[in-house]
C-alpha cells in the first residue's frame, strides 16, 4: 500500500510555521512498514485542498492529512474531504459533549464556531480528542482512507499513537513487529558514516539501515529497523547489527534512541564529581544557556559568564591587557585566559572559555576558540564553518561541550 501525507495550512507555504507533523507522521509509518510515496502542503484554499486530495486518492491508499479541522473560518479540511467524496457533513453530538467537556476542564467556555468542529463526512470514522478541541476522522472510500488529524503537534502525536497506527496495523493485517534502534553521533559527517557503514547498508534487507543528517543539532542518526514476530526477536536481530556499526564508529556515537548530547553530558559530569564554569562571548552565550537548561546543573555548573568587553574580561578575569592587542577577543589566547580565569575566580575543577565570531558575509566565516582549563593545563581547540552553515550557535556549544566530555571519559 502506498500512503502520502497532506500539510494543510498557509502559514507552512509562507515558512511562518515549520512543518514538523510530516516527519514525525513519515516517522511513525516506517514503524509499521507503510511505504510514504508523497507529500504535499497546500494553503487554506477549499478549491486548491480538493484538488491536492482528489490527486492523492488517485495515486494513493492511505492520505492522512494535518491541519484544518480547527473551529476558523480557514479550516476547511473536513470540508474538502466531505466534498470530494460527495458526502455531506454530519453533526456527531457525541463529539460536540467531548469539546465542551475539554473546556469545562481548562476553566474556559466554548465558543459557538467550536460546534463545527463537531461536524464530520457521512459515513467516517471519528476520533475523539482528549488532548485538544480538534476531533478527527477516518473517511473510508473504494479500499482507500483519508484519515485527518490536527495540526497543533502535541495533538497529532497522540492521533498517531493512540488512534492511527492501531487503525492502519488492523486495516494492513499487520501482525509482525517492527522495531527501530537510533544511534547517535556528533563530530562526523554524513558523508563519512555512509563511507564506513555503506556495506552494511547496501546488503541489510532485516534489519535495515537509514542514515538522517539533524542539520538544527549538528548531530547523524544512524536507525536500525528489524521485523519479526514479537519484540524480543526484533531487538534481536539489531543487536549485533548495533555492535558492528558501534566497533567502526565508537568514537562518535554519544547515545541512543530517547538519549541527547545534553542529557548525556550531564549525566556524565554528575558522575564525575567535578564542578564547571564557562566565560564567553561572540555567540549568545550559548554554552551557558545550554548549562543552565541542563537535568541537576545545581551538582556542577557554579558560574557562567558572559563578557562583552576586554574592560570587564581585565576587571573579572584578571586577564593582561596584553591579550586582547591585535586580534581582541578573536585568539587561542583570548580563549585560554578567559577558561583559567573563570576556573580560578569560581574555584571549579574545569574551566571553559569561547571567544570567536558568527560570520556574517561571504568572506566571513564561522570561527571559535574553545579552552579547557583543568588542574593539569589548558588546552586550546580551534574551529572554523563555512559562512552559510545555518545553525551554528548549536554546533559551537556541541563543541565546548565535547572538549570536557572527552576530558572526562580520558580521566576515567
Amino acid at each position: 500500500m502506498k500512503a502520502e501525507i497532506i500539510a494543510v495550512g498557509t502559514e507552512l507555504l509562507l515558512g511562518q510555521i515549520v512543518d514538523t507533523n510530516s516527519a514525525h507522521i513519515a516517522q511513525q509509518l516506517t514503524t509499521i512498514g507503510l511505504d510514504l510515496h508523497f507529500k504535499a502542503t497546500v494553503g487554506d484554499n477549499l478549491g486548491r485542498l480538493k484538488n491536492t486530495l482528489r490527486n492523492a486518492l488517485e495515486r494513493s491508499d492511505i492520505i492522512i492529512t494535518t491541519g484544518g479541522i480547527g473551529p476558523t473560518l480557514d479550516d476547511l479540511t473536513r470540508q474538502a474531504v466531505a466534498e470530494v467524496l460527495g458526502k455531506p457533513l454530519v453533526f456527531q453530538p457525541k463529539l460536540h459533549d467531548q469539546i465542551n467537556d475539554f473546556f469545562k476542564r481548562v476553566g474556559r467556555a466554548m465558543s459557538s464556531n467550536n460546534r463545527k468542529q463537531a461536524y464530520i463526512p457521512e459515513g467516517a470514522i471519528p476520533i475523539e480528542n482528549p488532548v485538544g478541541t480538534a476531533p478527527g476522522f477516518i473517511a473510508e472510500h473504494n479500499g482507500k482512507a483519508i484519515i485527518a488529524v490536527p495540526g497543533v503537534p502535541h495533538e497529532m502525536r497522540y492521533f498517531m499513537e493512540h488512534s492511527v497506527l492501531p487503525y492502519l496495523k488492523k486495516k494492513l493485517g499487520i501482525r509482525e513487529v517492527i522495531v527501530s534502534r537510533v544511534l547517535k553521533l556528533f563530530g562526523i559527517g554524513e558523508s563519512l558514516v555512509d563511507e564506513r557503514i555503506k556495506d552494511l547498508i547496501e546488503k541489510g534487507a532485516n534489519p535495515t539501515i537509514g542514515l538522517l543528517a539533524h542539520t538544527q543539532m549538528g548531530e547523524i542518526h544512524v536507525r536500525l529497523t528489524a521485523k519479526a514476530g514479537d519484540k524480543a526477536g526484533a531487538e534481536a536481530l539489531n543487536a549485533p547489527l548495533e555492535a558492528e556499526i558501534r566497533g567502526r564508529l565508537k568514537d562518535f556515537i554519544f547515545g541512543a534512541d530517547e538519549e541527547t548530547y545534553e542529557g548525556v553530558f550531564s549525566s556524565l559530569l554528575r558522575q564525575s564529581g567535578l564542578t564547571l564554569s564557562v566565560a564567553e562571548t561572540g555567540f549568545g552565550s550559548s554554552v551557558i544557556q545550554t548549562l543552565k537548561m541542563m537535568e541537576g546543573n545545581t551538582e556542577f555548573f557554579l558560574c557562567g559568564l558572559t563578557i562583552v568587553s576586554p574592560s570587564m574580561a581585565q576587571k573579572i578575569l584578571a586577564v593582561p591587557e596584553s591579550v586582547f592587542t591585535k586580534r581582541g577577543f578573536n585568539s587561542g589566547e583570548a580563549a585560554q585566559a578567559f577558561a583559567e580565569g573563570v576556573r580560578r575566580l569560581s574555584g571549579a575543577d574545569l574551566g571553559v572559555g569561547l571567544t570567536g565570531q558568527a560570520g556574517s558575509g561571504k568572506e566571513q566565516d564561522h570561527f571559535a576558540f574553545l579552552a579547557l582549563a583543568h588542574a593539569r593545563g589548558t588546552e586550546v581547540i580551534e574551529q572554523r564553518w563555512p559562512f552559510a552553515m545555518r545553525f551554528i550557535e548549536n554546533r559551537v556549544t556541541k563543541m565546548a561541550l565535547a572538549q570536557v566530555k572527552k576530558y572526562l571519559l580520558e580521566k576515567k
